[in-house]
């Protein structure tokens, strides 16, 4: 059986992926000017591929699910502007996300900028801002995204971040 047929068991996973952490902080969110209230923030450095993931969960009602996800490379600089036109060749990715019962779809931010105000790996703490427009949508409608956040993770979980955390994940 090739590497490719071959399913990874949940415990597999564990290990061979991050696991997102819970943050906390502000994380505002506008989508086409509406602002949208971020319940849910998490954090995962991915070690393997040198990045960070950021997410951002808003719940409309029970059913519906707007995600915002922000992908940067763990040595990215600091108070540089980075065209997101120009983030094909970088490992920078934002993406706009809408899960419901009857529509899900994903969009990327494709024109704009993006701002790393400032970034520490030893707690975890990255403050960033985006601006800019998605790709179209299945209806035909692209969004206008407006992101500031400033998340850290909890002291606790900070702690071995770098180094603990990653241990952690090996098998024993």
């Amino acid at each position: 059986m090739t590497a490719q047929q071959q399913q990874l068991t949940s415990a597999q996973q564990k290990i061979l992926y991050p696991k997102p952490l819970n943050a906390t902080g502000k994380f505002n969110a506008k989508v086409d000017d509406i602002p949208l209230d971020v319940q849910t923030k998490t954090l995962t450095h991915d070690f393997d591929r040198a990045i960070y993931g950021i997410t951002g969960r808003h719940a409309d009602n029970s059913v519906t699910v707007k995600e915002f996800y922000i992908q940067l490379p763990d040595n990215i600089e600091v108070d540089k502007i980075f065209r997101l036109e120009d983030s094909e060749l970088t490992k920078i990715r934002v993406w706009y996300t809408v899960k419901s019962p009857t529509d899900h779809y994903a969009v990327e931010c494709i024109n704009g900028i993006l701002t790393v105000r400032e970034l520490n790996h030893k707690d975890l703490k990255i403050v960033c801002a985006v601006i800019g427009d998605t790709n179209t949508d299945p209806h035909g409608n692209t969004h206008n995204l407006n992101i500031e956040l400033n998340l850290q993770l909890n002291t606790r979980l900070a702690r071995g971040w770098e180094h603990g955390y990653r241990s952690a994940r090996q098998p024993s």
